[in-house]
């Protein structure tokens, strides 16, 4: 539960310490019985839903006006006055008289209830708020630019970074619109009433808001199925598609840019203000630590300050949509170690054993040889078909490289395949092309003329060859991204 919480009756701030004072005797009365009509993993877990259905709260998701927000100093008994007169105060009012349509003698909302003056509970108010938006009894979401659904595409709701947990959190949720008209006539958006087929009479009536259906508008916009609008699971799984729905959103400070997605990805990390680009940083670094497939490095364009591993920001996974192709889905071994701890099953592709260390990522990568043509943007393997007694043919095989960088003293390029597959390290010196798509980095020899130094590319580079298996000449090397 929240720090702090309006109590919707008085309209004034209450911290824990009220809450429980309030609703002491309510909790005390609970009986075994009562336990039984809640089912949950542990006893824990059932009293935990038992003073949810007690202890109500709804929370706001909302754009915030440019000034004139209630804040938590004004809605202290000192300020009171001046907190009704600011232009976001309407906004507080009707929310609260949703939340009690709701039931709700509770609500909370971003602007007012956190004390920004403590660290400590800013810090909690980050970490805890994907939790919060999950248990409270009912999300009221407030698109002020919106009269229907058709107005979906222009409403900046959806474009902002923290409203998209705040879309995947709540298990209830109720869309409203301009002047605080509902959007449908569902009492809860995310499990809307089975649809009624109209009279003769009501088919000349004007359709209603709520045609089309709120979900698959979303849907719509945004690429967010439905499963994961209704009964959304955070954790580190998914992890593409889930930067590619963070890519299409903004944010006013560069560091709520990672802090928004902690709960989404089920994650702890420090929150520091005035950090900037490394908050982005330090979030992709636990992710990249505990993914379980490569897909998280199917993304192109520029690269974070502080490794060539990570994107600068998540519009790098903009650059490749993983759910158009199952071929590549299945070859960056997505979903096949979720769930297993330790010793890592054979036949996997790929080093699944990289380290991030102070010199960058460390994993072992067989590297092609090719010729680049900087014009034409082309890396091209000199292949072989396989055959015995001088039958084998050569057999080039063009792979699309978008990459604007200055060229190379020694103009040596290797690619890097990410996702490899063991069977096709056959041979020493040779890597056999049987199985794609294939997903690489592109390489040039570093200054000192030892080291190989990954280049940026502006497209996710795949070598997809469909063919039969052909081989071409490699180095299985250790590399550091």
């Amino acid at each position: 539960m929240p720090a702090h919480l309006i109590h919707v009756p008085t309209m004034r701030l209450v911290d824990r310490d009220e809450v429980f004072d309030m609703y002491k005797r309510v909790v005390e009365a609970i009986t075994e019985d009562e336990l039984k009509d809640f089912s949950g993993s542990s006893r824990k877990e059932t009293l935990h839903k038992v003073l949810g259905d007690k202890v109500k709260f709804a929370i706001l998701s909302h754009r915030w006006l440019d000034t004139g927000e209630p804040t938590f100093l004004d809605m202290s008994e000192s300020q009171k006055d001046m907190s009704e007169n600011s232009p976001g105060y309407p906004k507080l009012t009707k929310f609260c008289e949703k939340a009690e349509e709701y039931g709700c003698e509770l609500a909370w909302l971003d602007t007012c209830c956190i004390n920004k003056d403590s660290s400590a509970e800013l810090d909690e108010a980050i970490q805890a708020m994907f939790n919060w938006y999950r248990s409270a009894a009912i999300c009221i979401a407030y698109l002020a630019c919106s009269s229907n659904v058709s107005d979906f595409a222009k409403e900046p709701w959806f474009t902002r970074g923290w409203t998209l947990q705040e879309l995947l959190a709540p298990e209830k949720m109720k869309f409203y619109g301009k002047d605080w008209k509902p959007l449908s006539d569902n009492f809860d958006d995310k499990h809307p009433r089975d649809l009624v087929i109209p009279s003769i009479d009501e088919i000349s009536i004007p359709i209603t808001p709520s045609q089309p259906d709120i979900l698959t508008a979303i849907t719509r916009l945004t690429e967010i199925e439905s499963r994961d609008l209704i009964s959304f699971s955070p954790g580190i799984h998914n992890v593409h598609q889930r930067l590619r729905w963070a890519s299409r959103r903004t944010t006013k400070r560069i560091e709520d840019m990672a802090y928004s997605l902690i709960g989404i990805f089920d994650i702890s990390m420090p929150i520091t203000y005035g950090e900037g680009q490394r908050s982005w940083f330090r979030l992709m670094e636990i992710i990249l630590q505990q993914c379980k497939s490569w897909e998280i490095f199917v993304w192109a364009g520029e690269w974070s300050p502080y490794s060539s591993a990570i994107p600068r920001s998540p519009k790098g996974y903009e650059a490749f949509d993983i759910q158009d192709s199952t071929e590549l889905s299945n070859a960056l071994d997505m979903g096949r170690l979720e769930g297993i701890v330790g010793e890592i099953p054979p036949g996997l592709r790929g080093d699944h054993a990289f380290a991030t260390t102070r010199h960058g990522v460390q994993m072992k990568l067989p590297l092609l040889d090719v010729v680049f043509d900087r014009p034409n943007q082309l890396a091209t393997i000199h292949a072989q078909t396989p055959g015995y007694f001088g039958r084998s043919k050569p057999l080039d095989l063009p792979v699309r490289v978008t990459c604007r960088q200055a060229k190379s003293k020694a103009e040596i390029y290797r690619l890097g395949i990410v996702n490899y597959s063991p069977r096709g390290l056959a041979r020493r010196n040779q890597y056999e092309i049987r199985e794609g798509p294939l997903l690489c980095f592109f390489f040039t020899l570093g200054p000192n003329g030892r080291s190989w130094l990954r280049l940026q590319t502006e497209n996710v580079i795949l070598i997809d060859h469909k063919g039969a298996p052909v081989r071409c000449r490699c180095s299985f090397e250790t590399v550091y991204i």
